[in-house]
């Protein structure tokens, strides 16, 4: 293992990911700013040898730990990690070339940023099965990446009204995380967006206009796995409820359009659930959307429609079997 500090600690969680990691380790390794580590988090994985990966690089640590979720393995990543500054990145995921670079230099330049990100680029693999070569759609970042004046600043309330920053494509200073404390292991579901708005609260931020992170989307990914809670609508309620709805430095967020934000967390997983789930948990949010003002006809509109659906599914439901 390389002794010497590193100024970027990279934090890549991974659980049964053998099949995609090497691209995306290379992706991090082939950086052209050489100064950091890649720690690589074992999260109870029986597809491979992980211990094996320290061998591609001295650069590289792997941890190994008992399955425990994206969060404790990100918290124990970031527990052992030296650096100045931490960026995270999946083990199925890439990075683009110069993203590190230009990101490092920028925040350099700009002490009074805590954080600086990048946009996402959703690959999706072609209907044989195999994944396109992204690689002619991103020039090198370093060359493209210009300052958003939209995501600028102190942006608690932006990011209250609809998360930018995604998993994959900041960098942030140490102190930031250690101000904001790690992932909340007990959430289920959106504990990146839950970190992001800790972050806001500590730093200002800076985001740009160009693809920094190519997110790989496939049938394990965890967005596309159906559940009853709505974390999100919780999550909101919850920011709202500790910080209010305005940014450390004095700018408001109007109430109507947190309100609306919030109803319409509440429609969106009613309409998920309608077409694909529960149609009861459905009834269940379209109900919480019409009384936020949200989409008001169509919320109601799906509301009786969950409420037929329901109604349909018990009654064609079969009964008890009788035993004779």
């Amino acid at each position: 293992m390389n002794t010497v500090e590193p100024t970027v600690s990279v934090i890549m969680p991974a659980w049964n990911a053998m099949r995609y990691i090497h691209a995306a380790i290379d992706s991090v390794l082939s950086q052209s700013y050489e100064d950091l580590e890649l720690i690589v988090i074992n999260d109870g994985s029986s597809d491979g040898d992980y211990a094996a990966l320290e061998r591609i690089d001295p650069r590289v640590r792997v941890i190994d730990g008992a399955r425990g979720g994206v969060s404790r393995a990100r918290n124990l990543g970031m527990a052992q990690a030296r650096g100045h500054y931490f960026a995270f990145i999946d083990a199925d995921d890439l990075w683009v070339p110069g993203k590190l670079r230009m990101q490092v230099d920028y925040l350099e330049s700009h002490p009074d940023l805590g954080i600086v990100f990048g946009e996402i680029y959703r690959w999706r693999p072609d209907p044989d099965g195999t994944w396109p070569d992204p690689s002619a759609h991103f020039p090198d970042a370093q060359t493209l990446a210009q300052p958003n004046p939209d995501w600028h600043g102190w942006m608690y309330t932006r990011i209250l009204m609809g998360c930018t920053l995604g998993m994959i494509t900041p960098l942030m200073r140490r102190e930031v995380y250690r101000a904001a404390g790690g992932f909340d292991e007990s959430m289920e579901r959106g504990e990146d967006y839950d970190f992001w708005l800790r972050c806001s609260r500590h730093a200002r931020i800076q985001g740009f206009s160009a693809v920094m992170a190519i997110y790989r989307i496939h049938p394990a990914s965890a967005m596309h796995k159906m559940i009853e809670r709505n974390h999100l609508a919780e999550l909101l309620e919850r920011a709202r409820e500790r910080w209010g709805l305005s940014d450390p430095d004095g700018r408001r967020l109007p109430r109507l359009h947190y309100r609306y934000r919030l109803g319409r967390a509440h429609f969106d997983h009613g309409y998920t659930h309608y077409w694909s789930g529960d149609p009861a948990v459905a009834a269940r949010e379209f109900a919480q959307s019409f009384r936020r003002g949200c989409l008001m006809g169509r919320s109601a509109a799906f509301w009786a429609l969950s409420q037929l659906k329901r109604l349909r599914a018990a009654t064609i439901a079969p009964g008890p079997i009788e035993r004779s």
